[in-house]
């Protein structure tokens, strides 16, 4: 039973309870924002799509952070970059595993005619701001040669770690900004 004098805790018990805690989020809000932007804003503009799609890139990096600046607190307000990429790290596997997995589903089952749709979107934006018609045939053949290969095993996996690596840069970076070592007081 509940007493009053109890306290609640705020932040989950465990290591990493954080880190896939945001790990999560991160993965089903970036589910949530590929669908309308793929969906609708796509459908919409090109260029709402392009800047949906920067929205989308840095939604991921500022939860990260979240995640590290709430760990640092249970820590203390103390957080090495090593611990804070820690966390980081596991933000961006799950997520990205997540992501990754929707996106498979996404493109097969609930709109395989996605890349009919930007191929078309891109010509279009293209043909607006007047580039020669052989550059946009180059890049729509390039957007055909990728989605025939983009479901192989090999692609994904490759993908994925491309997406691991790129990722990672990032939530350094976000480590280093994170991070609060202890003061050493025996200088």
């Amino acid at each position: 039973m509940y007493q009053a004098d109890q306290q609640l805790p705020l932040e989950p018990n465990g290591k990493y309870a954080i880190a896939i805690r945001y790990g999560l989020m991160t993965g089903f809000i970036s589910m949530f924002l590929t669908t309308i932007s793929f969906l609708y804003i796509l459908k919409w503009s090109y260029i709402a799509f392009l800047v949906a799609s920067f929205f989308m890139f840095m939604t991921p990096i500022v939860l990260y952070g979240i995640a590290a600046t709430r760990q640092k607190k249970i820590m203390g307000g103390f957080m090495s970059i090593k611990d804070a990429f820690q966390v980081i790290f596991v933000v961006i596997l799950i997520s990205l595993a997540i992501s990754t997995v929707y996106g498979l589903i996404y493109n097969k089952y609930i709109d395989p005619d996605f890349m009919v749709r930007m191929k078309e979107a891109m010509a279009g934006f293209f043909e607006q701001i007047k580039m020669p018609q052989e550059k946009i045939d180059d890049v729509v053949k390039n957007m055909d040669e990728a989605g025939n290969t983009a479901n192989s095993a090999s692609k994904i996996i490759y993908s994925f770690a491309q997406a691991i690596i790129m990722q990672s840069i990032f939530g350094f970076i976000v480590a280093l900004i994170v991070r609060k070592e202890k003061p050493n007081h025996n200088q």
